[in-house]
């Protein structure tokens, strides 16, 4: 009888150091798939703080181009009330179109972000608040995009207009203006501009509607700036990645 209970407590004995070693090697297991997925994100949150430098970068150069549009633009404007004939006036008036015929739009570097919505990049996160502060700023990027198609809408517009009033044919001819280094105009004398009260109605109309949405695409990207540094200043703080 004690051997037969010497023997039950042994294979209990056993069983247990069975179970215990087989929970402990789940637990392992666990601990390292755990581990593995904490690395893959930090390594995620790396590269989506890497595309939000080069997207606070890329604002920058775009937001300054922006302005200098925005600039030529408003003193072209002001030429709706001189005389259109004068030949001073001429050049400024192609000088200014011309320069302002360039568009500085931000294109996002997102390829982390597309990894994240894509590749199952969301399930990776496990800090709180982290995943709805990205969503965010891709919302961000989206909107910038979509304002993007009208802005440039608007501006292929402008040239049409432009096209019945100047003789636009001289953005190819090095005589008048160097169009592919800086839109230089060379000083020499342009076409006629066709003075037309319908014509010229329309054309300022557009300048001024184009002009608004250069304004509002600047507001939009310097807002978006500023999303941009909060998110690397959050991420940066929430996972302790280099600054």
């Amino acid at each position: 009888m004690a051997d037969q209970v010497k023997s039950l407590k042994a294979y209990v004995y056993e069983g247990l150091m069975i179970f215990f070693a087989v929970s402990l090697g789940f637990i392992a297991e666990n601990i390292r798939d755990t581990v593995a997925e904490r690395n893959k994100e930090r390594v995620l949150m790396e590269s989506v703080v890497t595309n939000l430098k080069i997207d606070t970068a890329a604002l920058n150069i775009v937001i300054e181009g922006n302005i200098k549009k925005n600039r030529v633009f408003d003193s072209l404007i002001v030429l709706a009330n001189q005389n259109l004939n004068d030949t001073l006036i001429r050049k400024q008036f192609y000088e200014f179109f011309i320069a302002g015929t360039y568009m500085s739009l931000f294109l996002p570097s997102d390829a982390a972000l597309v990894q994240i919505k894509t590749d199952g990049g969301l399930g990776l996160i496990s800090k709180k608040g982290v995943a709805d502060s990205i969503l965010n700023y891709d919302k961000g990027n989206e909107s910038l995009l979509r304002h993007n198609q009208v802005y440039t809408e608007e501006s292929d517009d402008l040239w049409e207009a432009g096209f019945t009033i100047l003789e636009l044919r001289i953005t190819k001819d090095l005589k008048y203006v160097d169009f592919f280094n800086g839109r230089k105009m060379t000083g020499l004398l342009p076409p006629p501009i066709v003075t037309d009260p319908d014509k010229l109605k329309v054309f300022f109309g557009r300048l001024t509607r184009c002009l608004l949405l250069t304004q509002t695409n600047r507001n939009m990207m310097i807002r978006h700036r500023q999303r941009a540094e909060n998110l690397i200043q959050y991420l940066t703080d929430t996972y302790g990645l280099e600054n």
